[in-house]
C-alpha cells in the first residue's frame, strides 16, 4: 500500500535559520524521510496546480477551481464558467494596497447574503452572477468565457494587489470591475455597520480559480482523504472514493486495509503559513511529528507500506519525496535538510 501525503504550507522559510534546522525542532521521522527518499525534481506552479495534473486536468486559462470547489459543495456547477470571488479586505499602505482574506473577517450569512445581493442587481447588465456556499466562499457565474488569467487568492495574501491583477485580453474589463466593486461595498450598510462595531470592511473580492467543470478526469488514487474542497471535488469528479482525513496516522491505517494508492490531504500548516504565523506553524508541525510523520515511518519499516511519498510546494515550486523500506536503511546520506528544501535533489 502506497500512502502519499500532500502537504501545503511545509515552507522552509520557518524553520530555524541552523543547518540542523529539522533536528532544532526534533522532526526526526521527517529528516530520515526527506534525506533518505528519492526527491522528484521541481515542478513549477503551485500545489493546486499539482493535483489538478495529478487527475489529469489541462490547465484552461486558469485551473478550473472554482467548478470543482462548487462539486465537492454538492452544488451543481455542470454550465456556465465559473470563478472564484472571495471576499476580502483591502487596505491602503502608503501606495500599496494590500489584501487580508476572509479567514480573520468573520463575516457572517447575513453579511454575505445582502452583499451578494448588491452586487448582482449592480451586475446584471454584465451577466455576472454572485453566490456563496459559505460566507467566505464566494462565486461568479459568468455565461461567456472571459479571456483572462488570475492569481490564487493565497499567493495574494499580505501582498499588494497591483502585481496580482487578473490580465489577458479581457484584464481591463475586470480592473474595472474590481473598481466598481469597490466603490459599491465602500459605504454599504454591511460595512458601515461593521466598522462601527470595530470590524474591518469587507471592502472587495478576489477572482480566481476560472474554469468551466471539466468533462473528465482521470483517477491517479485508490482513495483520496481530505477536507479541502479542491481534493474532494477532484475525487468526485473522476469518481474516486473519498473520506474525511483521519485525525492521527493511526487511525488511517486502522482504516485503510484496500491496497492501492492512498492521497491524505494533510492541511494543518497551510493557514499557518499564509499569515505569517510562525509559533502556530511549528506547534502543528512538531503535532504532525507525532501523529503523522513518525507512525508511517514506523509502519513502512515494519512493512504495512511499500512507500511513503510527502509533496511539498514553496516558491512556486513542487516537489515529491519518496521512500521505501529500503530506502529506511541508506543512514549513509547525511545531506543537510536546508539543502532539500533550497532544491537540490537526492541521488
Amino acid at each position: 500500500m502506497h500512502c502519499h501525503l500532500l502537504i501545503p504550507g511545509l515552507s522552509s522559510s520557518f524553520f530555524p535559520a541552523t543547518p540542523d534546522s529539522l533536528q532544532v525542532l526534533q522532526l526526526p521521522a521527517l529528516n530520515a524521510l526527506l534525506v533518505r527518499g528519492k526527491q522528484d525534481s521541481c515542478t513549477s506552479g503551485d500545489w493546486m496546480g499539482w493535483l489538478c495534473r495529478e487527475f489529469g486536468l489541462e490547465k484552461q486559462h486558469d485551473w478550473p477551481i472554482a467548478a470543482l470547489t462548487l462539486l465537492a459543495e454538492n452544488d451543481n456547477p455542470a454550465s456556465g464558467f465559473w470563478l472564484l470571488a472571495d471576499p476580502v479586505h483591502l487596505q491602503l499602505q502608503r501606495d500599496r494596497m494590500v489584501l487580508m482574506d476572509a479567514d480573520g473577517l468573520g463575516i457572517t450569512n447575513d453579511e454575505a447574503a445582502e452583499l451578494i445581493a448588491t452586487l448582482n442587481s449592480h451586475f446584471a447588465s454584465d451577466d455576472l452572477i454572485f453566490s456563496f456556499v459559505r460566507p467566505d466562499r464566494w462565486h461568479i457565474r459568468l455565461l461567456s468565457l472571459p479571456r483572462i488569467e488570475t492569481c490564487p487568492l493565497e499567493a495574494v495574501i499580505g501582498k499588494n494587489i497591483r502585481e496580482f491583477l487578473p490580465n489577458g485580453p479581457d484584464g481591463k474589463f475586470w480592473h474595472r470591475t474590481l473598481n466598481e466593486i469597490q466603490m459599491l461595498l465602500h459605504d454599504h450598510p454591511v460595512n458601515v455597520a461593521r466598522e462601527q462595531r470595530g470590524d474591518l470592511p469587507i471592502n472587495s473580492i478576489w477572482p480566481w480559480g476560472g474554469g468551466v467543470l471539466p468533462d473528465k478526469t482521470t483517477p491517479p488514487y485508490t482513495k483520496v482523504w481530505a477536507e479541502d474542497t479542491l481534493a474532494i471535488g477532484l475525487a468526485i469528479s473522476s469518481g474516486t472514493p473519498h473520506a474525511k482525513q483521519p485525525e492521527i496516522a493511526a487511525e488511517w491505517l486502522q482504516h485503510a486495509a484496500v491496497p492501492g494508492q492512498h492521497l491524505i490531504f494533510l492541511n494543518s500548516l497551510r493557514n499557518a503559513a499564509l499569515h505569517g504565523d510562525v509559533h502556530r506553524w511549528r506547534e502543528n508541525l512538531l503535532k504532525l511529528e507525532t501523529e503523522w510523520f513518525a507512525p508511517l515511518y514506523h509502519a513502512l519499516s515494519r512493512g504495512r507500506l511499500t512507500r511513503l511519498s510527502l509533496t511539498i510546494s514553496e516558491n512556486n515550486c513542487v516537489r515529491t519525496f519518496s521512500a521505501t523500506r529500503a530506502d529506511l536503511w541508506k543512514f549513509w546520506r547525511r545531506k543537510k535538510p536546508f539543502m532539500i528544501f533550497s532544491g537540490a535533489s537526492s541521488t
